[in-house]
């Protein structure tokens, strides 16, 4: 193991024997000397913000000091994708960023690691050449990701060669030691879509940094839905990965070939893991009852969540309902009132806010997700995994985008959605909310469901089961409810984007 990958292992946060608020006090200390040691001497944006708001981060000793840093969006991301790189100075470089030299005590630490390697293979270069590898091995972005862009314009996140050995490696204990679940002979089926996203790179990338055994499909659109099932029944997968409205209308598609005869069925499969959408507890179910149909009985369905601006692989849940666990080693973390900003009590719901700690390539500050945490934060020991670890409490949701008003009453998509999913005999389904009348803006709201039946019910009952369904969860009544083919359904659902689009609100 590479003495960077041993660095990950120093100066730890402990996940036992410690109270949740020295866990804390903890991480706010690390946070404190990264912004000393690296964002205020290296980051660009952040030492000209702290310049001009007056801010010292040789003053930041508590967390209203820290609070005085303004929550960074992803608007001034984009428009300052640059400045957002921890850029130092090697000795005697001239160059425009506004930055520091690099510390001695670094280069000292270049010098000691300017060893030969494969560079060095058919003649010895300069030591100075070598030190000078180093320094860039350490914080010269080498890989980017690109976010989905679903917002507006995608921000692009850059990683150095420390941060994927280290940091981004780190992400694999989330998913191969953080659950009684997953084995070390396990092989893994990622679903997740072709993208120059995380998604994509994460499944792809720590698989094979640790070691594990993977099968990349890259999605539908790269490997048709047909021949992936065949691969998965040819072969003996135990985890799978993706989108969960991907691996819903997958687990369909391979349950209809195996009535068709195409496939014998699957059984191998035994645990599967969700991420890039929220997952409630009706829809967790369905996929358990939709795996048990495909042949593989008792298969453990886990939720997880990241993004690009993120830059980890992912924090997953270590047991079915144990909610998002955190890693407060390298994020500092804060629920805040979505209004007020303000910080909300433990357990109470909020939006999510985080800063890197110790990361080079990009970095951010007091990032405003967007995402809106039903359960909020909630510590002390997880009873499914003993750790004493930070977790988030699932649902989440966009806060700006996944509610809305219908006809005057405010509405959580995500329970609209789990109304219509849930309803008895409803296979597949999509959401339309529109204006009465088109043309008039000021005309009435239109809630419009179409769904495919999941066996042979006759049309009246479905449609009586989903308006009766969605009338007592949400106290809404639908306007119109259509009956539609699975096929035409998941063709409108995976029509314009990567995740399924459950609900269209076509009035702005």
């Amino acid at each position: 193991m590479s003495s960077r990958r041993l660095d990950i292992l120093k100066d730890e946060i402990p996940f036992h024997g410690i109270s949740p608020q020295e866990q804390l006090d903890r991480s706010f200390g690390r946070l404190k000397a990264y912004l000393r040691n690296e964002i205020g001497r290296y980051h660009p944006f952040y030492r000209k913000q702290f310049r001009d708001l007056g801010i010292r981060v040789e003053d930041i000793e508590t967390y209203e000091d820290f609070r005085k840093i303004p929550l960074t969006r992803k608007d001034t991301i984009v428009v300052n994708q640059q400045d957002f790189n921890l850029s130092p100075r090697y000795p005697g470089e001239i160059t425009d960023r506004d930055a520091e030299e690099i510390d001695s005590a670094s280069m000292a630490r270049y010098k000691a690691d300017a060893v030969p390697q494969y560079r060095d293979v058919f003649h010895l270069r300069p030591e100075e050449e070598r030190i000078h590898e180093q320094f860039m091995l350490d914080w010269r972005p080498i890989h980017f990701q690109m976010s989905g862009g679903t917002t507006g314009k995608a921000i692009v996140t850059g990683y150095t060669q420390t941060d994927l050995q280290t940091r981004f490696a780190r992400s694999g204990a989330w998913w191969y030691a953080l659950s009684k679940h997953t084995r070390a002979d396990d092989k893994w089926l990622n679903l997740f879509p072709a993208a120059p996203h995380l998604g994509i790179y994460a499944t792809m990338m720590i698989p094979m940094m640790e070691g594990q055994p993977n099968f990349n499909t890259f999605g539908g659109k790269v490997t048709p839905t047909e021949r992936q099932v065949l691969i998965a029944a040819e072969d003996k997968f135990t985890v799978m990965v993706g989108l969960p409205s991907y691996i819903l209308h997958w687990l369909r598609m391979a349950i209809s070939m195996k009535e068709a005869g195409q496939i014998s069925g699957i059984t191998t499969f035994r645990v599967a893991y969700c991420g890039g959408e929220p997952i409630t507890e009706a829809y967790r179910s369905l996929l358990k009852e939709l795996f048990f149909q495909l042949g593989s009985q008792s298969v453990v369905v886990m939720e997880g969540m990241s993004s690009t601006e993120l830059r980890t692989g992912g924090f997953y849940e270590c047991d079915e309902g144990s909610k998002l666990h955190l890693d407060p080693a390298y994020f500092f973390t804060e629920i805040l009132d979505p209004v007020t900003l303000e910080p909300v009590a433990p357990g109470q719901p909020g939006v999510f806010v985080w800063s890197h700690i110790n990361w080079h390539g990009t970095a951010i500050l007091r990032y405003w997700t967007g995402d809106y945490v039903s359960g909020g934060m909630l510590t002390g020991t997880c009873k499914s995994c003993g750790n004493v670890i930070p977790r988030l409490g699932t649902p989440i949701w966009r806060a700006e985008k996944d509610s809305t008003k219908i006809r005057g009453t405010r509405i959580d998509l995500v329970y609209l959605i789990d109304a219509v999913r849930g309803s008895e005999g409803v296979k597949t389904f999509q959401i339309i909310i529109r204006k009465a009348d088109p043309a008039d803006p000021y005309s009435k709201d239109f809630l419009e469901i179409f769904v495919a039946a999941r066996n042979n019910e006759s049309h009246q009952s479905l449609i009586d089961s989903v308006t009766r369904t969605v009338r007592r969860e949400l106290e809404l009544s639908p306007d119109a409810v259509h009956i539609e083919s699975t096929e035409a359904i998941e063709t409108k659902l995976f029509a314009k984007k990567l995740k399924a689009e459950w609900v269209v609100d076509t009035r702005t």
